[in-house]
């Protein structure tokens, strides 16, 4: 197994990933396909890129990702004209969550939280630390960026996850509805 860059080769892999580790797994419609990675990787990977890394196999086929946002100010102009109007056709309830979510995590950044992520790795290939390396991959980039902290939000239920993060360095700093919020500080000017 491999960390690498994100290339423009792995978009169709990172999707299906996306799906793969997603409440839709068992039910991969286009629609449902189409709403989820208009929510959750298709900006990334349009417009961020650089922040994005995947864990590939021997065959340099990915097997998870992380997904990051640096610009949040691009990030929320751009879902709003590009990418969320195809979600509320699809499912307005789904649409108006992530909306309400997306305008409450300014106050992350406020806090010093000025960039995101999504991680995934599909079941098979969880326990053999790519998590790690990708999360290590990701903040070396952004420290190198001076970014002070990037935040996550994880499923309350999620125990797995959110003892995850906690073990590499990230604290609960704030909980919405069935979800917590994890941040961590890479750069703080003392």
């Amino acid at each position: 197994m491999n960390i690498r860059p994100y290339e423009k080769k792995d978009f169709r892999y990172v999707q299906d990933i996306c799906v793969a580790t997603s409440k839709f797994a068992d039910d991969d419609t286009p629609a449902n396909r189409a709403m989820l990675c208009s929510m959750y990787c298709d900006y990334y990977l349009d417009f961020q890129p650089e922040y994005c890394y995947v864990a590939v196999d021997d065959n340099d086929v990915p097997v998870g990702y992380l997904l990051c946002v640096v610009d949040l100010d691009q990030y929320q102009e751009c879902m709003q004209e590009l990418y969320l109007p195809l979600v509320r056709k699809i499912s307005g309830s789904d649409y108006f969550r992530f909306v309400a979510e997306t305008k409450v995590c300014e106050r992350y950044v406020r806090q010093g939280y000025t960039a995101h992520l999504y991680l995934n790795v599909l079941e098979d290939h969880r326990r053999q630390g790519l998590g790690t390396q990708l999360l290590q991959a990701a903040e070396s980039k952004l420290k190198e960026m001076y970014v002070e902290g990037l935040y996550l939000i994880v499923g309350q239920k999620n125990d797995e996850a959110r003892a995850f993060y906690e073990k590499l360095g990230y604290e609960d700093i704030d909980y919405l509805v069935n979800m917590v919020v994890y941040g961590k500080k890479l750069y703080t000017e003392d």
